[in-house]
């Protein structure tokens, strides 16, 4: 079963859980878009198949690098994942499926809240050709709303919740 988008797409574990790392992640290195370094918490709820899922997703921006962290309800750290200028690392909980994949949700992140005139929307065209994203208002706004996502080539769908946090 794909769970690629416990998404978000769902980030290490807390101590009493073991983690697996994901070795050599090749993705473009980390600029930050509108050079404007950004805190963002985010509420996610979905349907993958007919699969429910849940997660609290912190996301931190900054000049060096985008790190990501998810909780799922229980307060269980579901994945990390850091992009640097070196490239991405990612560890998922052992209780996440290996098919979630950093990488795509890095994808799925830039498509939906970059800039649609950010380079970076080059590097991931691929991926958002398959997506079907609905903002709440305009997509500048995406940070601070609600954004719907849909996949049906890969059957899921979340709404994402956001909130960014004063500097």
């Amino acid at each position: 079963m794909r769970v690629k988008f416990i998404f978000i797409l769902a980030f290490l574990t807390l101590g009493a859980c073991a983690s697996t790392p994901e070795e050599g992640i090749e993705f473009a290195a980390w600029q930050l878009p509108e050079g404007q370094p950004r805190e963002v918490v985010q509420m996610l709820n979905g349907r993958y198949g007919e699969q429910q899922f849940g997660l609290q997703v912190r996301l931190s921006l900054k000049e060096e690098r985008m790190q990501i962290a998810a909780l799922d309800a229980l307060g269980r750290r579901a994945f990390d994942i850091l992009w640097t200028g070196k490239g991405v690392e990612a560890t998922r909980a052992d209780w996440i499926s290996e098919e979630l994949n950093a990488v795509d949700i890095l994808k799925v992140i830039v498509a939906a809240y970059w800039p649609a005139d950010d380079p970076m929307q080059a590097r991931v065209a691929d991926r958002a050709e398959t997506l079907d994203i609905t903002y709440q208002s305009l997509r500048a706004n995406a940070w601070n709303e609600q954004v719907h996502i849909r996949d049906t080539e890969l059957q899921y769908e979340m709404t994402i919740i956001s909130y960014e946090l004063a500097p």
